[in-house]
C-alpha cells in the first residue's frame, strides 16, 4: 500500500512571518551599555541604549592615574551593535612609596605590590624584636596613597636582671643587661636550721624575648617528706634518715604479700609522696581444685564443708568418687555408649535380614503353587 499523503500545511508563509517578528528585534540599530572598568569612569551619563556612531569617553577613576598623557580613552557604537574594543591600559593604581626592610629584619608585601588597598608585613631575625606595627596598610587619601603607620624597626633582644629569691641567689648578680639567650643559674643558701633548703622550680632560666625570661624564678624552701614506711614491706632503694625534695624511694613486699600501687615514690614540693606509698596486702591462697578425703587433712584454718544445718554436705561423696576414678570414668562412659550404639545397629540389621528372608520364602511358595496348578490336566467333561 502506498503511504498516505500528507495534507498540505496552510499558512506556511504566516509561520515564517512569526519567526521574522521574533528575530528582527535582535537586529535593532542600537548598542547596549558600554563596557565598564574598575580603573576608569565614564565621562558622560550612562544610558540604557546608544545609537550607531555614538561615542563615549573615559577618565581614570579615583585612586588611578593616566600614563597616556591628555589623550582620552574613547569607544564608539558600530554597525554590528557592539562597541569598539577598549581597554584600561592607560590607568594605573596609585601606590604608596616602597618600604625598606628594617635592619635585622624583613618586609613582605602580602599581595606582591604596594598599591593602595594592599598591606606590608614586617618580621625580625632571631635575637631581635619588632618595635612598631607589624602590619602596615596602604591607604588612599585624596588623590595620593600613604602607609597607615610609620615603618617599624628591629631592636636587639635584651633582658633586665632576673628576679632575686629568698634564701638563694643567681649567677651574674652584677650584670644589669642580659643579651638574648643569656642564662643564669639559681642556688640555695646554706640553712641555719636542722633541715637544708631545696630549690623548687627551674634552676636555670634564660632570656627569650625582650625583658622576658624562659620561666619564673624558683624558690628556696625546706621540703621534707615523712619517713616512708610500708607495713609488710621493705625499702630497697633511696635509704636515708631524712627525705627532702625529689628524694626517691623504692619498695618491695615481704614473702606472702603482694605489692598494691607503685613501687616508686618521689617527695614532692608540698611535703608529700607521689605516687602515694604502696601497700602490701596478704597473698590469698589459690582456690582448691580438689577436696581432701577427710576433714583431718584440711588446714586448721579452713572448716570442713557442711550445710547450714550442721549436717555433712551430701555432695562430699560425689567429690570423693570423682577423685578416685579420675579420667577413667569418662573413658568407661564413652566405651559404654559406643557398645550400646553397636548393639542397637546389629539388632536393627538382623531384624531387617529376617524380614527379607521371610519375604523371599512367601514369594517362593506362591511360585510353586502356581507351577503346580499349571501342570495339573483339566477334568474331562461329558
Amino acid at each position: 500500500m502506498a503511504p498516505p499523503r500528507r495534507s498540505a500545511r496552510p499558512f506556511r508563509s504566516l509561520n515564517f512571518l512569526g519567526i521574522l517578528l521574533v528575530v528582527l528585534p535582535t537586529f535593532s540599530d542600537a548598542c547596549e551599555e558600554p563596557p565598564q572598568f574598575l580603573s576608569m569612569d565614564l565621562v558622560q551619563k550612562l544610558k540604557p541604549e546608544y545609537n550607531i556612531g555614538e561615542e563615549v569617553t573615559y577618565n581614570c577613576a579615583r585612586g588611578y592615574f593616566s600614563v597616556c598623557g591628555s589623550r582620552p580613552t574613547r569607544t564608539v557604537c558600530v554597525q554590528n551593535n557592539t562597541w569598539l574594543h577598549v581597554t584600561d591600559d592607560c590607568c594605573f593604581r596609585v601606590s604608596c612609596r616602597p618600604l625598606k626592610a628594617p635592619a635585622s629584619g624583613q618586609v613582605k608585601y602580602l599581595n606582591g605590590t604596594f598599591g593602595w588597598g594592599f598591606s606590608a608585613h614586617f618580621t625580625c631575625n632571631s635575637g631581635f624584636y619588632l618595635v612598631g606595627e607589624p602590619l602596615l596598610h596602604c591607604e588612599l587619601k585624596e588623590k595620593d596613597a600613604f602607609w597607615s603607620a610609620k615603618a617599624p624597626v628591629c631592636e636587639k633582644i635584651k633582658c633586665k636582671p632576673p628576679p632575686k629569691i629568698k634564701n638563694g641567689k643567681h649567677t651574674f648578680v652584677n650584670v644589669q643587661v642580659f643579651d638574648y639567650y643569656a642564662t643564669v643559674t639559681y642556688n640555695c643558701d646554706p640553712s641555719n636550721g636542722p633541715d637544708e633548703y631545696s630549690l623548687v622550680g627551674a634552676d636555670k632560666i634564660y632570656c627569650v624575648d625582650n625583658n622576658k625570661w624562659s620561666a619564673d624564678a624558683p624558690e628556696c624552701k625546706v621540703v621534707k617528706c615523712p619517713f616512708p614506711k610500708v607495713k609488710n614491706g621493705r625499702q630497697v632503694a633511696g635509704l636515708g634518715k631524712k627525705f627532702y625534695y625529689k628524694a626517691t624511694v623504692i619498695f618491695e613486699c615481704n614473702s606472702g604479700y603482694y605489692l598494691h600501687g607503685s613501687d616508686t615514690s618521689v617527695c614532692q614540693s608540698n611535703n608529700t609522696w607521689y605516687p602515694p606509698l604502696p601497700t602490701c596486702p596478704k597473698v590469698l591462697p589459690p582456690p582448691s581444685t580438689t577436696l581432701s578425703h577427710s576433714a583431718s587433712s584440711l588446714p586448721s584454718t579452713i572448716p570442713p564443708i557442711s550445710t547450714v544445718s550442721g549436717y555433712p554436705n551430701p555432695k562430699e561423696g560425689l567429690f570423693d568418687i570423682g577423685e578416685d576414678l579420675g579420667p577413667w570414668v569418662i573413658v568407661l562412659i564413652i566405651v559404654t555408649l559406643l557398645v550400646g550404639v553397636a548393639v542397637i545397629c546389629i539388632g536393627l540389621y538382623r531384624c531387617f535380614e529376617r524380614r527379607k528372608k521371610k519375604g523371599n520364602r512367601e514369594v517362593r511358595a506362591d511360585y510353586v503353587t502356581y507351577q503346580h496348578k499349571s501342570t495339573t490336566p483339566a477334568e474331562q467333561t461329558d
